[in-house]
This record gives structure tokens, C-alpha cells and sequence, in this order.
């Protein structure tokens, strides 16, 4: 997953930058932006702050943002699928789940 950070404290952006080493990119190629502030943005945005509205709250740690990652991936994916009937969506989320539940695990190895 390709992802951009922009967030205001500083610490926070480290952090993340630790954690995501290796998935960061600019923002015009990113599927994915991590901030610490409401955006008007037209890409997926993952709110990290210690409001309820957010995402994920702070603190956190690196296995709970992997996790908020995956929850958060899955809802874009159920959001823009658009198939006829629940019942053809479902074997097609938990083949997606399974799929990104690997890719995530691989991350959490690596960087661990």
C-alpha cells in the first residue's frame, strides 16, 4: 500500500515514518493518506488524533496501526465494490481480507 503522511506534530510523522518505512510516497502517487487534521482530500484519508471522530487514536502502537490499516482498507473496498447481491460481495471481501491480512502480517515481520 502506497501511502502519503501529512500530519502537523511532528513526533507523530516520525513515528509513522518508522512504522511504514518503505510505503511512503508523495502524494500524487499515494492510495492512502495518514494526518493528524481533517483534509479536503479526493484520496482516502485515515484520521489519527485523539478526537473520537478519528480513525485511529492516539497513542497507538505498531501492531494497532497495522490493524487500523486493514479495517480501514476493507471499508474502502466494501464501499466502492459494487455488486448485485451480498451474498456474490461476501466470498469476494474475505478473499480480498485474506489477501491483505497476509500482505499486512508480511509488513508487521518485516519491520519488527
Amino acid at each position: 500500500m502506497k501511502i502519503t503522511l501529512l500530519c502537523d506534530s511532528l513526533l507523530l510523522k516520525k513515528s509513522l515514518e518508522s512504522y511504514l518505512h518503505g510505503h511512503i510516497v508523495s502524494s500524487k502517487y499515494a492510495e492512502l493518506i495518514i494526518c493528524d487534521r481533517f483534509l479536503n482530500s479526493k484520496k482516502p484519508t485515515l484520521l489519527v488524533g485523539h478526537t473520537k471522530k478519528a480513525d485511529l487514536r492516539v497513542p497507538f502502537t505498531k501492531a494497532e496501526l497495522f490493524w487500523a490499516l486493514e479495517e480501514y482498507y476493507l471499508k474502502m473496498l466494501e464501499t466502492e465494490i459494487a455488486l448485485s447481491s451480498k451474498e456474490q460481495m461476501k466470498p469476494f471481501i474475505e478473499k480480498l481480507n485474506k489477501k491483505h491480512h497476509n500482505k499486512i502480517a508480511k509488513l508487521a515481520r518485516q519491520i519488527s
